[in-house]
């Protein structure tokens, strides 16, 4: 007779939808206040992808979760306390100045805890890494406050600049940086924002955290191939940079504008392989430490059996 693969649990959607209503209420208002930032700001428009990773995330996660247990414990009060504190907060900021990235911070982390508090009341503390992980990943899409921003991208910015000065110098062109722009005989490359790499390591971001909830149980691996899409990332842009000079330094600083875009698309061609390839190895390597330990638990299991 032929194994079949066990059927998944059946989800009883609509208790689900009730229990987590205030999930759902949290998650829905931090939605709609950021979709202004989705639909304007192209280099946002990911967010609405986030959400329906969001949405596939949470059917996967949903058979797998305990029988509700429906308990108050002081971690959730405290959490439900924060989470209205901070939303009562953003709405006070919101009709003083308008919504802003940085008062999106306010309500993200409001939601968020109410989710949280929702969460532990329901489920106890071992949802938070399975759904509330699906519920967290939607802070991946918000628009970073304008002063973490500026800080992460000028520190990109001078890092790559300072990277391509010292291989431009390696390889015999002569070339010195002024803060993010390498004068080269030819002329000047800046390195702009969207040089700086900062939107290919944070779609990086996105992807490894996706394909490892999915792929892995354990937050070891998924921090490891969040560690290696980082890496990815900025090597591929650092690559992108390189390559501009180089067209810059060889046929003059106009030839940069031709394959400014083609070397964009690179990067993100360069990083979705490498994520991809990276989640393929750690896998393998979560398979084989699995076998071996396999393997080593029944060594011992035989040689506790053997007869004296």
């Amino acid at each position: 007779m032929s194994q079949t693969k066990a059927a998944r649990p059946r989800v009883d959607w609509r208790s689900l939808g009730l229990l987590l209503l205030p999930s759902w209420f949290a998650a829905g208002w931090l939605i709609y206040q950021t979709s202004w930032y989705w639909s304007h700001k192209p280099d946002m428009n990911f967010g609405w992808i986030v959400v329906l990773l969001c949405g596939f995330m949470i059917t996967e996660v949903a058979p797998e979760l305990p029988p509700p247990r429906l308990r108050w414990t002081f971690p959730s009060v405290v959490l439900a306390v924060v989470g209205l504190a901070l939303l009562l907060l953003f709405q006070l900021y919101q009709a003083a100045f308008g919504t802003m990235p940085a008062s999106l911070m306010a309500l993200a982390f409001g939601s968020m805890s109410i989710i949280s508090a929702n969460l532990l009341y329901v489920y106890g503390p071992a949802s938070l890494g399975t759904l509330g992980f699906a519920f967290y990943f939607l802070l991946i899409a918000l628009p970073l406050p304008s002063f973490i921003q500026s800080l992460v991208v000028s520190n990109l910015q001078n890092f790559v600049a300072m990277m391509d000065e010292e291989l431009l110098n390696i390889i015999g062109i002569p070339a010195q940086r002024q803060g993010s722009v390498i004068q080269l005989s030819t002329g000047q490359v800046g390195v702009d924002d969207a040089c700086s790499g900062f939107r290919s390591l944070q779609s990086s971001i996105m992807a490894a955290l996706f394909i490892g909830f999915l792929l892995f149980k354990t937050w070891g691996w998924r921090i490891a191939l969040g560690f290696l899409s980082v890496f990815l990332a900025i090597l591929g842009n650092l690559g992108r940079t390189f390559y501009l000079c180089y067209q810059g330094a060889s046929k003059g600083t106009d030839a940069v504008k031709g394959v400014h875009d083609a070397a964009g698309w690179s990067v993100m061609i360069f990083t979705a392989a490498g994520v991809g390839l990276a989640a393929w190895i750690v896998q393998k390597l979560q398979r084989t430490q699995a076998a071996y330990a396999a393997e080593v638990a029944a060594e011992q299991d035989e040689e506790e059996t053997e007869p004296v």
